[in-house]
């Protein structure tokens, strides 16, 4: 600048002092423009980080929200697995059970008792629960389909929303109970979703979004906080058998708390020169900047429960542990600062899981759920669960992995109870099925004199009995002893079967020959019911390699069904072909049919599907069973169709040429 330049300057200056209206107007002027600015920027940045943003919170909301109701689905199973093992079946001991659990989660209204009938009996809390004693949940327009599933697919299930009989809206959880394979009740827990919501979700973080829950149509939870900003964002959680929808939209609400402080920023930038500006717009900045690095630390520990908290560098050494570490795993955290999980090891882990690990690690990928154990200074041995996600700074640099820890030692024990349970339970089953066999075996003995001696009292071979009732007399009990043996028959071979000791004898033979053996054996069947029997059976049908013996028995107990569940003047059909390298046989008939609820269980142990008697006849209920068996030795498969009053289809497929 020169000399004459700068006297012009100073001179310019100097008239703008003596202006002392005019300067303050003019910078005040300059001032409120610049903070008005700065404001609509700030203002504007806001809005874009609020919206992008929803995303976030909508993942946070989520995992939060199904992370807190699988706890307490999963605490349903404990209390049922306490009352299955109790000594005492009454209101006390049940009451004992789930006091410890109410007082532990707050949030669950009630835990009662419901008898096999859908009425409920036992309710705690008592206190602000009393509408509910005595309510007959079968006769609810809601909540009895729920209890109708949990009992037909033996599964926890949870309603619709519903109005609660203790007032309010919530939901409710069936879980069915049964011993010795027979249903005694059910465990109920009812939740008011407002309250569970409420602890189970910060919702302090989401005052600045408008948050909706519903199931299907119904809105389980919903605070309107004002218009949405953009559209909202939606993630389905499953809650046992329902699906809930969650939405979340960004509102005016964080606009409306800013403009309420403008004004003293305003007056804020107004007095302050104006080279404050940009070191307060600086500091603003990194602020916001600090305050959102913050935010995603605790979304990512957030995302997993904890035991404890670690981090590493972006050389993946251990760089932190959270006070946890040594009390739940008995490590000092200096013996694994510093160093990486490789040089830390892992004992006991699964060698590849483990390696695993290491490759994502390497990868700058998260792991879930790496198991591995360790010992404690006392000795105790402890199962522990790691999960960790890599993190980046806003330039996308990676930093480290941030994870947390879990002691799962609970969790190990009692898979390893619940696996021992399941040997002994088959253990039994075994024996059971060996005992059966045995007296099977010990029943023919009498039966067979039983039978031996009737008919020769029939036939009166010695000579004539006397009155023509002893006759009679006879053929009763010569037809009882038949039926006798043929139950016993029944029993033994499904018990042999089940024992896994009924010999296969595989040999080539002619299917043809065994249906007309099968055929012949119904013959009094077909002519007392005046039945009609069609045979289709392919001219080029090859030999198959299968056990005779069984291929006849479930040829014959097929077309014994056949018979026994056409009503007279009906017809049956037998089809034969080869489809591929497989056998394929059907017997369809025009009977009474299945009814579609039996289907699924028609071919389970001691089932019938009828219950009248001149219809069905008589039997253990073990014929389809023991059809499904054999083939199922065989390699085969069974298929059952059937409309009532229409009739039945049943296929049986198999190897060509045997197991």
């Amino acid at each position: 600048m020169t000399g004459t330049d700068g006297l012009t300057d100073k001179g310019l200056f100097s008239r703008l002092v003596h202006h002392v209206v005019v300067v303050p107007v003019v910078v005040f002027v300059l001032m409120l423009s610049a903070t008005a600015f700065v404001w609509f920027e700030i203002k504007q940045f806001q809005l874009s980080q609020q919206i992008s943003d929803t995303g976030e919170q909508l993942e946070f909301v989520s995992a939060h929200l199904a992370a807190h109701l699988d706890v307490r689905l999963v605490l349903a199973q404990l209390i049922r697995e306490e009352w299955i093992d109790s000594q005492s079946k009454n209101p006390e001991n049940f009451g004992a059970i789930v006091r410890p659990k109410l007082e532990r989660f707050p949030d669950i209204q009630a835990i009662n008792w419901i008898n096999p009938d859908g009425v409920i009996q036992w309710v705690n809390p008592i206190q602000g629960n009393e509408g509910a004693v005595g309510l007959n949940i079968r006769e609810h327009p809601v909540a009895k389909s729920a209890l109708v599933n949990a009992e037909h697919l033996m599964e926890l299930q949870v309603t619709p929303p519903v109005d609660l009989a203790q007032g309010g809206r919530g939901f409710v959880i069936y879980l069915p109970v049964a011993e010795v394979g027979k249903l005694t009740g059910f465990i109920n827990i009812v939740f008011r979703a407002p309250d569970l919501i409420d602890r189970s979700l910060p919702i302090e973080n989401l005052h600045e979004y408008d948050l909706h829950i519903a199931d299907g149509e119904s809105i389980i939870y919903e605070n309107h906080t004002g218009r949405h900003l953009a559209a909202a964002k939606q993630r389905e959680i499953n809650v046992g058998n329902r699906k809930w929808t969650i939405s979340i939209a960004p509102t005016r609400l964080g606009q409306e708390d800013f403009s309420a402080a403008s004004g003293n920023l305003l007056l804020l930038f107004g007095l302050i020169f104006s080279v404050a500006l940009p070191t307060m717009l600086f500091q603003l900045m990194q602020r916001n900047a600090e305050l959102r690095e913050t935010q995603r630390r605790l979304t990512d520990f957030a995302d997993i429960s904890v035991d404890w908290f670690f981090e590493t560098d972006d050389k993946l050494r251990f760089s932190y542990f959270s006070a946890r570490f040594e009390e739940v795993t008995g490590v000092p955290p200096e013996q694994l600062l510093g160093k990486t999980r490789e040089e830390g090891g892992a004992p006991d882990a699964d060698p590849g899981q483990f390696e695993a690990m290491l490759r994502n690690m390497r990868n700058r990928l998260p792991y879930r759920d790496f198991e591995h154990s360790r010992i404690k200074p006392d000795g105790t041995k402890v199962f522990l669960s790691i999960s960790a996600r890599p993190a980046f700074n806003d330039n996308g640099v990676f930093i480290g992995y941030r994870g947390i820890g879990r002691d799962i030692t609970d969790r190990k024990i009692n898979q390893k109870a619940l696996n021992d349970a399941l040997i002994a339970s088959e253990q039994a089953n075994r024996a059971k099925s060996e005992f059966l066999a045995t007296m099977s075996h010990e029943f023919r003995t009498p039966l067979n004199a039983i039978i031996g001696f009737s008919e020769m009292l029939k036939e009166q071979y010695f000579g004539k009995l006397g009155a023509d009732s002893y006759v009679d007399y006879a053929n009763d009990i010569h037809r009882s002893g038949k039926h006798m043996l043929d139950l016993v028959n029944d029993i033994l071979d499904f018990s042999a079967i089940e024992a896994s000791k009924r010999q296969m004898h595989p040999e080539r033979f002619s299917f043809r020959d065994v249906l007309k053996d099968g055929i012949r054996s119904i013959e009094a069947q077909l002519r007392d019911k005046h039945l009609s029997l069609k045979q289709d059976v392919a001219t080029d049908l090859p030999n198959i390699v299968a056990d005779k013996r069984s291929i006849y028995q479930i040829v014959l107990n097929l077309l014994s069904n056949a018979a026994k569940f056409t009503e007279p003047e009906g017809g049956i059909t037998v089809t034969a072909r080869v489809d591929g390298n497989m056998f394929e046989f059907s017997v369809t008939d025009t009977g009474v049919g299945i009814a579609a609820d039996q289907l699924a269980t028609i071919t389970e142990p001691f089932s019938q599907s009828r219950t009248n008697a001149h219809i069905a006849g008589t039997g253990t209920g073990l014929g389809l069973t023991i059809v499904k068996s054999l083939i199922e030795a065989h390699d085969g498969k069974l298929k059952i169709e059937s409309e009532q009053n229409v009739g039945t289809c049943v296929t049986v497929r198999l190897p060509l040429t045997g197991k």
